[in-house]
């Protein structure tokens, strides 16, 4: 008798878009990695478009963190997901419960981190009601800003043992295309294993921009740290940024397809 779900192709074995697949989860190690950045106020200093309208300094070390609301509704039912990296760049992560506007102290020590996703809002909460940081004493590498759930960085950082392949690139501003001022896209990759630093492209444009790399992906090695930075000519505009690719595990001992 019929429960009237409609069951995957996949499972009769019939043909599924290689992507929808990564997607799924269904190619081992293989991941699809979307990063989503806003930042109200690009100005002409070239940032990396995130939380807050400035550079990012990385740690120079791995250490514990903390992390502190600005409003005592995220209280100790609020958690947050915190996903990074080791001293050795493999993956680390940890559900961290909050204390209000008391910081907590996270259990690992973390040397990057990539993203900050609410798994929990405080009591009679739906969402974060203040502004959530997380901290190196007072060096900020990440945040989630009120009533959004995720922290919103084109600050990413490569795994060791992986390289992220890029698909696409979207830039939106609210720059007018009749108005004087011109934004820079830049991606900076600074590579730790050669310790050189490159922009890897700088692309000057008006209102939007587009990079489709589906069909020919630009690799990025283990290790490297990317920014997707924007500056202006003059003045400040609010820009968003969607990259998306993927994170394919290295190996280069394989003998047989899946092996």
């Amino acid at each position: 008798m019929s429960n009237g779900i409609v069951a995957s192709v996949t499972r009769a074995g019939a043909y599924e878009p290689f992507d929808l697949q990564v997607a799924r989860g269904q190619i081992l190690g293989h991941t699809t990695v979307s990063i989503f950045g806003y930042q109200a106020s690009v100005g002409t200093t070239s940032i990396p478009v995130w939380e807050n309208a400035s550079t990012y300094t990385y740690p120079t070390s791995a250490t514990t963190l903390t992390m502190v609301s600005s409003s005592a509704s995220d209280n100790t039912s609020a958690s947050v997901l915190i996903s990074g990296l080791d001293a050795n760049f493999n993956p680390l992560s940890e559900t961290l419960f909050l204390n209000g506007t008391t910081a907590v102290t996270t259990v690992n020590s973390y040397f990057r981190i990539n993203n900050l996703t609410l798994a929990s809002a405080g009591t009679s909460q739906s969402t974060n009601v203040g502004t959530i940081t997380l901290k190196q004493s007072t060096n900020t590498l990440a945040q989630i800003n009120p009533g959004i759930g995720r922290s919103q960085s084109t600050v990413y950082t490569v795994p060791a043992g992986y390289s992220f392949f890029l698909d696409w690139v979207e830039v939106n501003t609210s720059n007018s295309y009749t108005g004087s001022i011109t934004v820079t896209y830049k991606v900076q990759a600074g590579d730790n294993v050669s310790g050189v630093t490159r922009n890897v492209l700088q692309q000057p444009f008006v209102s939007l921009y587009s990079a489709n790399r589906i069909t020919d992906p630009y690799a990025y090695s283990q290790k490297t740290d990317i920014q997707w930075q924007l500056s202006t000519s003059s003045s400040t505009v609010a820009a968003g940024v969607i990259v998306t690719g993927k994170l394919i595990q290295n190996n280069n001992t394989l003998t047989v397809p899946g092996g």
